[in-house]
């Protein structure tokens, strides 16, 4: 038996402002606590975390390539472990699985997993036999700075892989045990790579010191800075895509996210504020929930360490970690430990990065232990939870969801995609179906039947859900996927419609063109025309667009396009090579999912629109600045970082905001200035930008980059809002504070608007009705200029999520989408986030068309 005990005197990795360093201090009781259990034994064949890493737990984070390695090794040394990569993140990082049970599970692996998921089928007659093992998925790191979670993953791992006796024997008998780390491998190097090059032999606590400054972007996020636990639902990126696949495979009984929280807090874990949370999350739920994490609750207990239940977190956003499982009968349980970050002394007491490691460590283990020895109520729970999913749906008046995407092929597809990935079924319409004034066409319409097991997922998607019985909101309240998307669809009650067969998602790729005489043209309709438009421009071409439709002979027969198109002539084009062309053309077709015509005449049945008509404008490369650094929101400038670098494929320059003074801006074609505070700007700054622009530049703004830009370069000031209920109210009862204050937030709901389809950022939308994601107040009146608002708020704004009565009566008839001219430049300001979490597709476009069009308007003559 190995026995380990810690002086009184130690080094402790502490956290300041989310770095690790090295600190000699006074122990407090905590630490003079074994960080292993002393009762008992581990395999001495096996190395403990400390002796593979070279130095003790919380003395410095853990280097994610060496945690990766060590998981690696206890799977080579362990009968009880079986390693897996399960997905890439994008800098090619693996993240790793562990699956770990008895020796004599997992040679029947593939048997119980295939038992486990017979039994969450409706009317299941699969028996929850003695040896049927409870499946419980615990995962780390998430956020790659949330350092005690990462690092906790390898002494769990250790105890599964070495511990011995009674306890362990019958955790391993009775559970499959899922352990993923790191899901955020890319922010959690980012985040070590911090504390090891500041790190010093010779600790300094000064507060000023490098290393105890996070770093921008933080280790939270992932290589395009994104929080990954908004991802579960959404899975626009391999990480998230990887780990969502892993979970339908197995389905686990129970899944534990293990996180850190502020210092001045305790300890947390689910179940969280009981009247925040989803309604199709049952109380059966939350009670079986409730008994899961008496294990931690009891270890707790003993060391006389503070937590809290029911507060603060929620399980209302279905796409994070703790809430996402539940909606297919899993128990997500969120822990939350006090993080050491910015003190050393808290209201709590000493806090250490070692203790932080250990606590996270010992609560997993009892967790583990708690759902083994719950393995029965888990079992059932799934088989009941698949039978009551079933009675919902047949109960329900709502039968299916029909929808379509008309002209626009690749978002239908990344559609159906998202669906596949969340196991929902989708059909072909087989008869075209009228339904509240929408008509949906069999040739290119699906549906969405309610009747089948991932009906809650459906709902949730779906559902646009405005009343809440708390509006209080940890997350965003509104998330309606078909709205992201911009999906034309509708909800059928009846089985008037007809259903054909399944889909699966394939990427729409189209048949090159005919070899072109005079012209090639697309229309701009689809999601990667600006991908094709990019292509064209990079490789020297003068593409030109339309600001009018116009119908010609093509290849493939008479073809109208609309404004917007994009018309590549094949003659004036320095000399190059018509077979370079058609073969650049053909590329487009193929891999943007881009229908290209080829037009054999200049003359079009269109009047006033042929094809060297002056109405088709010409083009310029956009040379794209985006401003990061200290101050600006890493997640909206994440945003636009990863639609044009990872989806559009166009080289954009990140420019940290305190080099703006000294940048030659003549450089580029456009200044984007996301969410984040410029009031440190110097005046020369400003006076230099509104140079920029009036010379030719193009600023865009979003959010408070719009702010910023309305303000300084166009003397646009936003409008000002009332606070509403709390103005008005001359008394309010204490207890009532948080929920009176969140009637004046917005914290992420899906708002309507009237889009020009006209004006040239509005090139490729069908239809004015546009839904965009808001969480500010921010709005402008309508300017002057009765052509500069391009999108205008609904009269009735709110389509899905929380907005007050008061906030919707103010926002509604403002401006969400302002566009001026300035000089030979423009100014363009979007008071919503068109790039939100990579998901609200249906608005990216308005902000690809700031870029390529941001010039194809102009002032009006008075």
């Amino acid at each position: 038996m190995l026995m380990r005990t810690l002086p009184h005197t130690l080094k402790v990795g502490l956290i300041v402002a989310g770095s690790v360093f090295c600190l000699s201090v006074q122990a407090d009781v905590r630490d003079t606590q074994a960080f292993y259990p002393q009762d008992i034994g581990f395999n001495p064949d096996i190395p403990t975390p400390e002796a593979f890493l070279g130095h003790p737990l919380g003395e410095r984070m853990a280097r994610n390539d060496l945690m990766v390695a060590y998981l690696k090794l206890l799977a080579e040394k362990s009968d009880r472990i079986q390693y897996e990569v399960i997905a890439h993140s994008h800098e090619k990082r693996p993240i790793v699985t562990l699956t770990i049970s008895s020796p004599e599970n997992l040679a029947r692996l593939e048997q119980i997993r295939s038992a486990h998921l017979a039994l969450q089928k409706a009317g299941s007659k699969q028996a929850i036999s003695q040896d049927m093992p409870v499946v419980s998925w615990v995962n780390y790191g998430v956020h790659g700075g949330e350092v005690s979670s990462t690092d906790s993953a390898m002494p769990v791992a250790y105890h599964l892989a070495a511990a011995s006796g009674a306890q362990i024997e019958r955790i391993l008998k009775d559970s499959v045990i899922l352990l993923t780390a790191s899901f955020n491998p890319d922010g959690n190097s980012r985040e070590s790579a911090w504390n090891w090059t500041f790190g010093s032999e010779v600790p300094v606590t000064d507060g000023v010191n490098a290393l105890h400054g996070e770093p921008w972007p933080s280790g939270r996020t992932n290589h395009y800075w994104f929080d990954l636990n908004r991802q579960w639902m959404l899975q626009q990126h391999p990480e998230p895509v990887g780990w969502v696949a892993k979970f339908h495979q197995w389905r686990p009984n129970m899944v534990a996210d293990f996180h850190e929280m502020h210092s001045h807090k305790s300890y947390y874990f689910h179940p969280g504020a009981p009247d925040r949370v989803f309604p199709l999350i049952g109380q059966d739920a939350m009670a079986l929930l409730s008994d899961v994490v008496q294990g931690p609750r009891d270890f707790m207990d003993s060391e006389a360490r503070l937590y809290f239940n029911e507060e603060s977190y929620d399980n209302f956003y279905i796409g994070k970690g703790a809430t996402y499982p539940h909606l297919y009968g899993s128990l997500g349980i969120l822990f939350e430990q006090s993080s050491t970050s910015g003190l050393l002394d808290t209201p709590r007491g000493l806090l250490s990065f070692r203790d932080n490691i250990r606590t996270q460590y010992r609560v997993g283990i009892s967790l583990l232990d708690s759902a083994a020895a719950k393995r029965e109520s888990l079992l059932s729970f799934q088989r009941k939870f698949a039978d009551a999913t079933k009675a919902l749906a047949q109960d329900d008046k709502t039968k299916a969801y029909v929808f379509s995407v008309p002209g626009d092929e690749a978002r239908a597809f990344h559609f159906l995609e998202l669906l596949h990935r969340n196991q929902i079924e989708v059909k072909r319409l087989a008869r075209d179906v009228k339904v509240d004034g929408q008509f949906f066409s069999a040739s290119n319409a699906f549906v969405v039947e309610t009747d089948q097991p991932t009906y809650r997922m459906i709902k949730g998607m779906f559902e646009r859900i405005t009343s809440f019985e708390n509006n209080t909101f940890y997350d965003v309240s509104g998330w309606t996927i078909p709205l992201a998307f911009g999906v034309q669809y509708a909800a059928l009650s009846s089985r008037s419609y007809k259903a054909g067969d399944s889909v699966l998602p394939a990427f729409p790729s189209q048949n090159a063109p005919a070899k072109a005489d005079v012209a090639y043209a697309f229309d701009w309709s689809h999601y990667y025309a600006p991908r094709a438009l990019y292509r064209l421009l990079k490789a020297g071409y003068r593409p030109r667009v339309t600001t009018e439709p116009f119908t010609t002979n093509s290849d493939k027969g008479k073809v109208t396009l609309g404004r917007g198109s994009i018309v590549m002539s094949v003659g004036w084009q320095g000399g190059a090579k018509p077979d370079e062309l058609h073969s650049l053309m053909s590329q487009i077709a193929k891999e943007d999912a881009v229908p290209v015509y080829a037009v054999g005449t200049s003359y079009t049945a269109s009047v006033g629109m042929d094809l060297g008509s002056n109405l088709m404008l010409e083009l310029d490369q956009p040379k794209v600045l985006l401003v990061i650094g200290e101050g600006i929101s890493q997640y909206d400038a994440g945003e636009v970082w990863h639609l044009l670098d990872k989806r559009m494929q166009m080289p954009v320059v990140l420019l940290h905001k305190d080099k703006l003074s000294w940048v030659n801006l003549k450089d580029y074609s456009h200044l984007i200035m996301v969410g984040g505070s410029y009031a440190d700007l110097a005046d020369k700054t400003v006076q230099k930008i509104d140079g920029w622009v009036k010379d030719g530049g193009t600023v865009v703004g979003i959010r408070d980059g719009a702010k910023w830009a309305g303000q300084k370069l166009l003397d646009l000031n936003p409008i000002k809002f009332s606070k509403g209920r709390l103005a008005s109210a001359p008394r309010i009862d204490y207890a009532n504070k948080e929920n009176a204050e969140a009637q004046d937030i917005i914290g992420g709901a899906i708002m309507a608007g009237d889009l020009d389809i006209t004006h040239p950022l509005g090139f490729g939308y069908q239809s004015r009705d546009i839904a965009s994601q808001r969480n500010t107040l921010l709005a402008f009146e309508p300017p002057k200029n009765p052509f500069a608002t391009v999108v205008k708020i609904a009269d009735k704004p709110l389509l899905s999520g929380f907005a007050s009565p008061e906030n919707q009566q103010q926002l509604a008839g403002k401006a969400m989408l302002v566009a001026e001219r300035k000089g030979k430049g423009s100014v363009i300001l979007f008071t919503d986030n068109p790039n939100f979490r990579a998901y609200f597709y249906g608005t990216e476009k308005l902000f690809m068309n700031s870029l390529f069009f941001s010039k194809a308007f102009n002032k009006p003559r008075a």
